[in-house]
């Protein structure tokens, strides 16, 4: 698959707003950061967000955030069948933390794999999440940290990250309990689409970099009864009985082996961007010859006219560990505990600090009425380691589509309907 540019728009997804109350004296003195402009990041994080896409997408639903997987990586394989669904906004955020601690080789890389300085993206994160406070999305980050003796954060790294990621820091006895604390800290701030992102705290975890992100929004036009009818969802293993949601839209895209169109919700900032792919390339084909510019360019030309819809009502859900798919695009030795380089972190008596695993999950719920959807990652970081025409988009068969910041043009979630999970 090729850049889908438009989609690293993702990642700049973050707000600084729902973070809950941090233990006191951690974080005294910290203020907010500058913020940037925006869209510095945009153009690189996409290399970072196709490259994601195209190593989890397997046929499945498929989903993907950039906005929330950018959060997480400033902060800081895909399971196997099943319907897909990705956030990079919520992992870019995580990790976007986890860059903050790195150094030499290790920073290098990441910075490599992201296509921006560290500190670009930081501010560019910064003005994003400034941008979002107040919308349809939300967006979380949190630090947790072993408080047992053997692991020293270091003071900077801390405030860096509450500075930039707006992360609120707590430091625990990593035990049971702690666990808890995180996945309840997660439902929180995911409005309980993400009940759970920790299943449990190895030995050597020293601390966890967290983002949740959750999209509640209304339609501008919400389905009435008499516009969602039982109908047939034809998926490559045989039709689906689903309901299906009968529309009249405005706004029409078109392009390079697909069709489609966007659906506001309340607001106008935000919509639902649908790409039917020609049958005679398929799903599989349009997702293997996608480009960034191609979809900038549908979204950017897209055609005011009347526009036939038709598209199912569904709900897909996900979990994958990214570390192997992260390793792939470029940041190996984040992972390796003899090579990573996080010792901007702090310090822990079992060992040098690397990267073990960056545990990711997904929500989406589409309906008559809008769409819900949320994402959570956690990295987990151890010791040791115009002239109105008529038109008609029936989405009956695999499509792929999109939750859009139309403000900027900005997927906030990319998404791959295959009919798996209906």
């Amino acid at each position: 698959m090729k850049k889908l540019s438009i989609l690293i728009a993702f990642l700049m997804l973050l707000s600084l707003t729902g973070c809950g109350a941090a233990d006191a004296g951690l974080l005294d003195g910290v203020t907010p950061a500058g913020t940037g402009d925006a869209t510095d990041a945009a153009e690189p994080v996409a290399d970072f967000t196709a490259g994601l896409f195209a190593h989890l997408y397997d046929g499945g639903d498929t989903l993907v955030s950039p906005v929330s997987v950018l959060a997480a990586l400033s902060m800081a394989e895909a399971g196997a069948g099943g319907d897909t669904l990705v956030s990079p906004v919520s992992v870019l955020a995580a990790l976007a933390m986890a860059e903050a601690g790195a150094g030499g080789d290790t920073l290098a890389q990441m910075e490599a794999v992201f296509g921006v300085d560290a500190q670009t993206m930081r501010a560019a994160l910064a003005a994003y999440m400034s941008s979002v406070a107040g919308t349809e999305t939300k967006i979380a980050n949190s630090i947790w940290l072993r408080d047992d003796g053997t692991f020293e954060p270091d003071p900077d790294f801390l405030a860096g990250c509450a500075s930039f990621a707006g992360a609120d820091v707590f430091a625990r006895e990593f035990d049971n309990a702690a666990k808890d604390e995180i996945n309840a800290w997660v439902s929180e701030h995911t409005d309980g689409m993400i009940d759970e992102i920790v299943d449990e705290i190895p030995q050597d975890a020293v601390m966890y970099l967290v983002n949740a992100l959750a999209f509640d929004a209304a339609w501008e036009n919400e389905y009435q009864g008499y516009q969602v009818q039982d109908g047939v969802f034809h998926a490559a293993d045989g039709g689906k009985a689903v309901q299906m949601m009968y529309g009249d839209e405005s706004t029409y895209l078109s392009g390079e082996g697909f069709t489609g169109f966007m659906k506001p919700y309340e607001g106008g900032r935000y919509a639902f961007a649908a790409l039917l792919p020609d049958e005679a390339i398929g799903l599989d084909g349009l997702v293997a010859s996608l480009t960034g510019e191609a979809i900038s360019a549908a979204l950017t030309n897209a055609e005011a006219t009347a526009v036939e819809t038709v598209m199912p009502s569904f709900s897909s859900e996900y979990e994958a560990e990214l570390s192997r798919a992260l390793s792939e695009l470029g940041m190996p030795d984040a992972f390796d505990g003899a090579k990573a380089d996080f010792g901007g972190m702090g310090r822990s008596t079992l060992g040098n600090l690397y990267i073990n695993r960056v545990l990711h999950k997904t929500f989406i719920d589409v309906t008559p009425l809008g769409t819900r959807a949320g994402a959570a990652t956690a990295v987990e970081v151890n010791a040791e380691s115009a002239v109105l025409v008529e038109k008609s988009v029936v989405l009956d068969r695999p499509f792929l589509y999109m939750i859009v910041d139309t403000e900027y043009n900005i997927p906030l979630f990319i998404g791959a309907m295959t009919g798996e999970g209906l």
